[in-house]
């Protein structure tokens, strides 16, 4: 496609008539109704957008940096003018001679280049990677020095800091004679060497050298190859070869045969040339910021520097010095550069210990400087991951163009899509190295270059990706990033984009359907098929808007993804195919010249030959790659170029085998293969350092070093080798080095990575690097080299590796922390491939600090990644547990240790790391979330039970199959579109709009069939909604439908038939024109049954040809298929019968299994070995093979049949048929098939179970409650004793209480039938509250401080008169110690224990009315120590206005109260004013004692008769408090005003007052809702004000007031408050003095009530669904954390406890847990029996045909 294909865009519409009137009517249309558009009407509107408000569209910017973030994200950039942004690494290249710098360079790698790399690292995220060619290098390795020079460039590429430290002193390495020499310049020297006499030199010469006539002109090149002929003694040849050249260029030149530029190339001194190209040849400016030059200046003892030119012999001796010319060229064009360091050979030798730490300094300070000045510097685009992203993919554009490849066809078919109004994506396909990215690189170059010549009278905007080519390759980094960049160019909001995929994959879709950008939008997305988790394109929108054109690339070999992505694209869908041959020479001959290389003719055959059978793009670009290597003079036979691309691969690893060493080349080929994206230069290096396997092999090839680590030398030969076919991209902020063709990585996991030990050590090895198991100091023990010889694997040395430390965050500050993304990337998927898997538990998978860090990092979903295919249970139960709490870990990571402690702790008793786990988050919760939970507070993974939700708005509720498990479809009220939810994962599906009709899935789910009252079957794609097709059908109602994967068949009630549908291809088979009323295919879709009476055919699939028929003995009702030669009938008579085909001999054969006259349903098992029969009240297992009954327990416990009318509903297997699942009333019942035994018993509620569905794709099942509530189920955990949540009632937690001292609560539901006793260890229930003489609800807990003691308050029911219901109560006293019943008291008003738990009172009517001067009372006194109880009257015309307490000291104990009374003279009816009210106090166990009756005036004498006593509350020691409140007068105020409340601090005992507060609280406090500290120094009202003893209860702290908090309650001596949110949805905790938030954790659900105990830390919370949550407080950092939190029992280790099911103890727990959520003995009434008994006639029919079915008989088969 080229620019004028893009204008014809525009030019077609221009053209249209009245296009400007068009144009303003479709603006104002798209502006007031968008959706009534049509697509040429958007694109008009663009048009008139573009002309009317270009001046709109010239947006001006601020700086240069924001033009180039706009042009990066609209396109219509100059490819020439895009930035070169440095990558994130420092790469500093060492240019030192070997034998002047030895102790320098150990300084260097021991402590230089650690500490860079710690302080890039750590500041700034930035790689730092030392390149020193020539340490651990040998001499004759110099013959490599082109590669130095190369690698010098490299590093002046790509390092952003500083890129070169050069070192110079007097000594230079030995020269090396030229890699080649032009053909005259050579025959010249030769013909010189003849001429003077030296012809054995001059052969000697020709020996190592041979022309090559493959270049612009012929050179004679240096027979490296050579080497390998006689290694020891290539050095010397070497040097031999270099004193001949330089002897006969010197003479040559004095005598003027060639000339000094000529004479400079025989003398190419290594470090000069190095100097050179790193120093002298760049500006000033990149000198200073790039240059580091140390100089060591030589002894000054008379020794001449000049080269000693005393040999006469043309191969004498020269040794070679640094000229000092050059020394101070370098010293004066680095005079201004601060980075110098100058040291004399005489300061050193004396100094050597202070030198070392000044070398060392000098060094890292001026890297440091120059690192913190380019980060100061740095382009803004690289500091927003973002752009950065973007900019990377721009170049990767500019340097991926091939100029010589053509694709018209698709380049038309590209024009003809533009053009087009399709509201689809372009999807191009092909086989992989067919140049799709090529392709898709023209398209975008082309797009881009018309967005930049304003050629598009369009406003025009490009978005492209290049999937694999960057750092992102998972679908939800892959849609945000893409997202953002859409959102960007619409002008949205970009906090609207939610982060999760679920959200993410719609929220895509819709932005590509809105088509909000003002103009057209162009998106290619390349290789989609790269991304690691692709969801099978289910993000890939299948409608776009008209204005957005979306092309998308994807291999052809991936043919699950080409398969959605067809049916996405339906027909814009291009197929690339390979070149022509003939293309391929011209672009072969065109690249190779552009290389300035050609190949003979000979050469050339070779490579014709093997276009003839190859012609892929890829394999014509390592075929060029491969001539670029052969000279003129090679063997034909080494000119090889393989018959296809992996044949190529293998040429290619042979060659870098036989060059670089195989041990060498696997290894580290084995580690660029093994890890995600690749790794850095450095990573490679330090990894191959702790590789000990490998530096054995190294050391015999390397020069000797004083320390163990991997030369670069080796490593970056073999990188230079590699170089065409790998590539560097950034990823994770670093430069990393990875394959960049696909199939190399293929071919090299299969050659390098086949080996199974191997592959686990090179794992173990990157493991290591990035558990830092060998960083720092630590020395790696390995072999001496004695030991080796001997062969004996004894490790009897060790050596530092000096590699970095790997933390999971770098730097201590908030603001400017960094984590270890490279870390984060490969330490799990490294130690899982090394099958360290106790390991990946310890420091990754089960380590709180890096899940902490990890989500940090990114985001959960990406640590969620790090679970993918857990290899192990206890790991994927924190992963499950993960997901759970994901939601609230987004919302905030303080709640990661209460979420994952809260879900896991019943498993930390059964697992280490666990349990670990759970300890760190105990730990982290003092500093984030100071809530421990006592015991499961949330969902806890690994039970059967996965989750369960409510679906009350919901109607047409049902279950299908779907490719990853089970989705539900649903009809929501108020709507006409269909609802869908993945149950099994909890994905929510797109919403399908979708006629009202029965719906049937496929059995893979993909498609939805409905079937609607106008005669069609509508087909929808499940994923998606699309309506796929649709086919008529005589309308009528339906009698049976079958559905497999393929095919549906349906049978109608009236017309003939069945219909036989290929759904997958949307076609009616055939109609027949039978009447039946059964069908059935069997499971491989070969064979279909229908039935015509008691006729039963048998066809094949799809011819339809009958192949058998057989006969049942009655009309069949339903059938199933078992393969192609078995069928199986229940007949109307309630047989069932089994019919086998013999399809060879015609015949058949049937036989009866069964008679039950209430059978109800039939299953065959999915894998066809086993048939279940289900009747009301049993189930029958058959085998299909032997038809013989196995054994299956149908004993139900009694738990199970409470109503005994129910019946069975459903029953199926598991998809390995392992199990047995089955529902009755509200039970799902799970038997073992093996066995036959029950397994389990699990009870979903009270309401029964409507549906039952497992899925064929993994081992879940899912359960329909007849009030909509969805309970889905994970049947790998049926031998699990692990409980999901721990519901004490089935409803709401109406109260509960902490007993206190004894790890223990007690609660109540809402509907009061009992009260339980739950440990607060477990969750459990230990008790429950009730007895069989026990009447009424239970409305009221009292409990004892000490725990022992509960008192529970029913709801009378020996009163007639409904007003006193709430006021009388039934208390039954419960001894928590025994569980038993102790007292049962009737008619209790009120009840009260003492402060020490000694003494009980009971407030007992005797006769109550609405008169209260009629009520009478007794008082019931009970020592709860011993058996003494003491009754005695109450004084008559009394009446309590507020609750008695009882005070309490040693002995003595008393009861208190506010009454008011009157006189015994006063009339019946009296008056407020005729009452008198009184602080009422009786001594108890006395029957001597008497009441008193307290004025306030005799306890406050100034008080006057205005002021009365409203409550009292014990407080400490035999005192209590007396709160008073003084009224206005009521003779001069109608209304009764509370202006003042005061308070006296009263010893009963003394009867004094020991302290007056005035005023007390505030006049509208609520007295009756207060609560005290438990120290009695704090008060709380129900407003959440806060009143302390230290301003004498008078000065209020509203901080708290104003969070509006439900059930407050103080908390650690009133330090705290704890209450529920305002919507009942959070706990929070307040700290009282300023008001600051300590933690806010979630409720399950809605919380309903909250308590705190007596000990102020342990903290109880009922829920709404019945759930108990219990927590320990730790807030202070001088709380006692680790002693508070290991006496929980939940902590307390018990090694003997076993998760899994032994002896069918989990049946038994079961069936206690069932039993102990029911009131015992509570008789429940039945509901009626809707089965009716069957007829005298049915009866007698259904046994005469059981007698004759008994006799099996053999009947031919007719077939037409």
């Amino acid at each position: 496609m080229n620019i004028t294909h893009l204008r014809e865009i525009q030019i077609e519409i221009v053209n249209d008539t009245d296009r400007e009137l068009s144009a303003q009517c479709g603006s104002r249309r798209v502006l007031d109704n968008p959706s009534q558009c049509t697509p040429r009407c958007l694109l008009e509107c663009s048009i008139y957008r573009r002309t009317m408000e270009e001046n709109c569209f010239k947006e001006t910017f601020d700086s240069e940096e924001d033009q180039l973030k706009h042009d990066l994200l609209h396109g219509g950039y100059n490819l020439n003018d895009l930035p070169k942004v440095p990558s994130n690494v420092v790469k500093l290249y060492v240019c030192a001679s070997r034998k002047d710098f030895e102790k320098e360079r150990d300084i260097l790698i021991k402590e230089v280049y650690p500490d860079l790399r710690q302080y890039c690292r750590d500041n700034y995220g930035v790689d730092f990677h030392a390149v020193d060619l020539r340490w651990g290098s040998r001499i004759e390795d110099d013959v490599f020095q082109p590669m130095f020079l190369r690698e010098l460039q490299r590093c002046q590429k790509v390092s952003m800091g500083p890129n070169i430290l050069c070192m110079l002193c007097e000594d230079e390495d030995v020269w090396y004679p030229p890699m080649e020499v032009e053909k005259d310049e050579y025959e010249t020297l030769l013909e010189f060497l003849a001429s003077c006499g030296f012809e054995d030199e001059a052969m000697f010469v020709d020996r190592y050298y041979k022309e090559d006539k493959n270049g612009p002109t012929s050179y004679y090149h240096l027979q490296v190859d050579l080497q390998q002929s006689d290694p020891e003694e290539w050095s010397s040849t070497l040097g031999i070869l270099q004193r001949i050249f330089l002897k006969a260029s010197e003479a040559c030149l004095q005598k003027g045969m060639i000339d000094t530029e000529t004479y400079m190339e025989f003398k190419p001194i290594g470090l000069e040339n190095e100097i050179e190209t790193g120093i002298m040849a760049i500006n000033r400016q990149l000198r200073d910021k790039n240059c580091i030059l140390f100089v060591k200046l030589p002894f000054q003892d008379g020794i001449e520097s000049p080269v000693n030119d005393s040999s006469s012999s043309c191969t004498g001796s020269s040794s070679g010095f640094l000229p000092n010319n050059l020394r101070e060229t370098v010293l004066e064009n680095m005079k201004t550069n601060k980075n110098v360091i100058i040291e004399s050979a005489e300061e050193i030798s004396c100094e050597k210990r202070d030198f070392c730490n000044t070398f060392a300094n000098k060094i890292y300070c001026s890297v440091k400087e120059i690192v913190d000045s380019s980060m100061r510097n740095q382009n803004p685009v690289k500091l927003d991951p973002f752009y950065n992203e973007v900019y990377n993919h721009w170049k990767f554009l500019l340097s991926s163009h091939c100029p010589f490849l053509e694709r018209d066809d698709l380049m038309s078919a590209t024009k003809d899509y533009f053009l087009s109004e399709t509201d689809r994506p372009f999807a191009i396909l092909g086989e992989a190295g067919v140049g799709k990215t090529s392709a898709i690189v023209k398209i975008i170059r082309d797009v881009n270059t018309a967005i930049y010549n304003k050629d598009l009278t369009m406003r025009t905007a490009i978005v492209f990706r290049f999937v694999g080519e960057t750092q992102i390759i998972t679908a939800r980094q892959f849609l945000f990033n893409i997202c953002r960049h859409i959102v960007i160019l619409m002008g949205k909001d970009e906090n609207e984009i939610p982060t999760d995929y679920k959200q993410l994959k719609y929220y895509f879709s819709e932005l590509l359907l809105s088509g909000e950008f003002g103009g057209m939008l162009i998106i290619l997305l390349d290789s989609v098929d790269l991304l690691q988790d692709n969801h099978n394109l289910e993000w890939l929108p299948i409608k776009i808007a008209v204005n957005v054109k979306l092309i998308v690339s994807c291999s052809s070999q991936r043919k699950t993804l080409c398969t959605h992505l067809q049916d996405r694209c339906k027909n814009s869908v291009h197929y690339i195919h390979s070149l022509d041959a003939s293309d391929c020479v011209r672009i072969f001959r065109a690249m190779l010249s552009s290389s300035w290389r050609s190949v003979t003719y000979e050469q050339m055959s070779v490579v014709k030959d093997a276009f003839q059978i190859c012609t892929l793009p890829l394999f014509l670009s390592m075929a060029i790659e491969e001539a670029k290597r052969w000279h003129s003079y090679d063997k034909l036979k080494f000119c090889v170029i393989g018959e296809n691309v992996k044949e190529n691969i293998t040429v290619f690893f042979n060659r870098i085998n036989k060059e670089h060493g195989r041990l060498f080349v696997s290894h580290f080929i084995g580690y660029l293969t093994a890890t995600k994206l690749g790794l850095s230069e450095s990573e490679l290096l330090d990894i191959m350092s702790i590789d000990e396997v490998l530096l054995e092999d190294v050391d015999m090839k390397c020069s000797e070093t004083s320390i163990r680590r991997m030369p670069s030398f080796l490593m970056v030969r073999l990188i230079h080798d590699l170089e065409p076919f790998i590539t560097e991209r950034e990823v994770d902020g670093i430069l990393v080095i990875s394959w960049k063709h696909k199939q190399f990585q293929e071919a090299a996991m299969e050659r390098y990575l086949k080996n199974e030990q191997l592959v686990k050590m090179l794992y173990s090895n990157i493991a290591d690097y990035f558990l830092g198991t060998w960083s720092g100091s630590k020395r790696k023990p390995y072999r001496s080299i004695e030991n080796r010889a001997l062969d004996n694997l004894q490790e009897d040395l060790d050596a530092c590796r000096y590699l970095c430390e790997q933390p999971n965050k770098f730097g201590n500050i908030e603001a400017t922390t960094t984590y270890n993304m490279r870390k984060f990337r490969h330490l799990t998927f490294s130690l899982r491939k090394s099958d360290r898997i106790e390991e990946l538990k310890e420091h990754a998978l089960c380590n709180l600090d890096y899940m902490l860090h990890r989500i940090k990092s990114s985001t959960i979903q990406e640590l969620l990644s790090d679970f993918d295919n857990a290899p192990d249970r206890e790991i994927r139960l924190v992963a499950d547990a993960l997901k759970m709490a994901a939601p609230t870990i987004e919302k905030s990571i303080k709640c990661l240790g209460v979420e994952l402690s809260g879900r896991l702790l019943p498993h930390a008793q059964c697992y280490k790391h666990i349990r670990d786990l759970v300890y760190c988050c105990d730990q982290f919760a003092q500093k984030n979330c100071p809530l421990v939970p006592n015991c499961q507070c949330y969902n806890t993974p690994g039970g059967v039970l996965q989750y369960k939700f409510n679906a009350e708005s919901a109607s047409n509720i049902s279950f299908h199959q779907s490719p990853i498990g089970i989705f539900l479809t649903a009809k929501t009220a108020g709507f006409h579109s269909l609802r869908a939810w993945e149950i099994s994962r909890g994905d929510p599906l797109p919403e399908i709009a979708m006629p009202f009709g029965q719906i049937y899935s496929t059995k893979d789910g993909n498609f939805l069939n409905v079937f609607c009252n106008d005669g069609t079957v509508k087909i929808f794609r499940s994923d998606c909604g699309e309506l796929y097709d649709s086919i008529d059908y005589k309308y009528d109602d339906i009698a049976k439908i079958c559905v497999s994967k393929k095919y549906l068949a349906l049978a109608l009630q009236r017309e003939p038939g069945p219909y036989i549908i290929n759904v997958a291809e949307a076609s009616l088979l055939h109609r027949f024109s039978y009447h039946s009323r059964t069908l059935a295919i069997n499971s491989k879709e070969t064979h279909f049954i229908c039935e015509s009476g008691t006729t039963i055919y048998l066809f094949d699939l799809p011819q339809l040809v009958r192949r058998c028929t057989g006969e049942a003995s009655d009309v069949p009702q339903q059938t199933v298929l078992w393969e192609d030669k078995k069928c199986f009938v229940v007949t109307k008579s309630k047989h069932v019968e089994s019919i086998t085909f013999d399809i060879v001999n015609k015949r058949y054969k049937r036989s009866n299994l069964m008679t039950d006259i209430d059978i109800r349903d039939m299953k065959l098992s999915n894998t066809g070995v086993a048939l279940v029969i289900m009747t009301g009240k049993s189930l029958r297992l058959f085998s299909t093979c032997t038809e013989k009954e196995k054994i299956l327990d149908n004993n139900l416990p009694a738990c199970c049949t409470t109503y005994p009318s129910s019946n069975y509903v459903s029953v199926t297997f598991s998809y390995d048929d392992k199990l047995l699942i089955a529902i009755r009333s509200s039970f799902l019942l799970i038997w073992k098939v093996e066995t036959g035994k029950l397994a389990r018993i699990l009870k979903t509620g009270q309401v029964a179970l409507s549906k039952l569905l497992t899925s064929l794709a993994n081992n879940t099942a899912a359960t329909l409650t007849e009030d909509n509530c969805v309970h889905v189920w994970d049947l790998n955990n049926v031998d699990s004793a692990i409980t999901h949540a721990n519901e004490i009632f089935p409803n709401a937690i109406r109260s509960v209480k902490c007993l206190h001292g004894r790890h223990q609560i007690v609660c109540f539901g809402s509907n009061g039938d009992d009260a339980k006793i739950v440990d607060s260890g477990s969750g459990h229930i230990c008790n429950i509250l009730r007895d069989n003489d026990d009447v009424g609800q239970v409305r009221e807990l009292v409990v004892s401080r000490d725990g022992s003691y509960i008192i529970t308050r029913l709801a009378t029911q020996t009163s007639k008169d409904e007003t006193f219901k709430n006021v009388l109560f039934d208390d039954v006293l419960w001894d928590v110690r025994s569980g038993n019943k102790i007292r049962h008291v009737f008619d209790s008003r009120f009840v009260a224990f003492s402060q020490n738990c000694k003494t009980l009172i009971f407030v007992t009517s005797v006769n109550i009315s609405e008169n209260w001067m009629n009520n009478v009372y007794n008082l019931e006194t009970t020592a709860l120590d011993s058996d003494f109880n003491f009754l005695c009257e109450f004084p008559e015309r009394t009446e309590f206005l507020t609750q008695p307490c009882v005070v309490s000291e040693d002995e003595f104990s008393y009861m208190v109260g506010i009454v008011k009374t009157c006189e015994p003279d006063t009339p019946e009816k009296e008056t407020e004013n005729d009452s008198v009210t009184r602080l009422l106090i009786r001594g108890l166990f006395s029957p001597s004692a008497s009441y008193r009756m307290i004025k306030i005036k005799d306890i406050v004498s100034n008080l006057d008769e205005n002021s009365i006593f409203i409550d009292a509350f014990p407080f400490q020691e035999c005192s209590c408090l007396v709160v008073y409140e003084t009224r206005a007068n009521p003779k001069t105020s109608s209304a009764v005003k509370s202006l003042q409340k005061g308070a006296v601090l009263y010893n009963v005992e003394k009867e004094e007052c020991l302290r007056h507060f005035t005023p007390f609280l505030e006049p509208a406090t609520d007295i009756s809702l207060i609560s005290f500290s438990s120290n009695k120094q704090v008060i709380l009202d129900s407003q959440g004000t806060v009143f302390s003893i230290e301003s004498d209860y008078k000065v209020p702290n509203t901080r708290i007031k104003s969070m509006n908090l439900k059930f407050p309650c103080l908390a650690l001596k009133g330090q705290y408050i704890v209450g529920l949110s305002k919507d009942f949805s959070e706990i929070q905790v307040y700290r009282v003095s300023d008001g600051f938030q300590n933690a806010k954790i979630p409720v399950h659900g809605r919380g309903s009530c909250l308590s705190v105990s007596y000990d102020d830390r342990t903290i109880t919370v009922g829920c709404e669904d019945g759930r108990v949550m219990i927590w320990t407080l730790i807030l202070h950092l001088s709380d006692p954390m680790i002693e508070v939190i290991s006496k929980l029992p939940s902590r307390i280790h018990s090694p003997h406890k076993v998760e899994e099911n032994q002896n069918g103890a989990l049946l038994e727990s079961d069936i206690d847990y069932i039993t102990s959520r029911s009131v015992p003995n509570k008789t429940v009434p039945s509901p009626a029996d809707v089965r009716r008994p069957p007829s005298h006639q049915t009866v007698s029919t259904a046994v005469y045909l059981t007698q004759q079915s008994s006799l099996g008989r053999e009947t031919p088969c007719n077939i037409q």
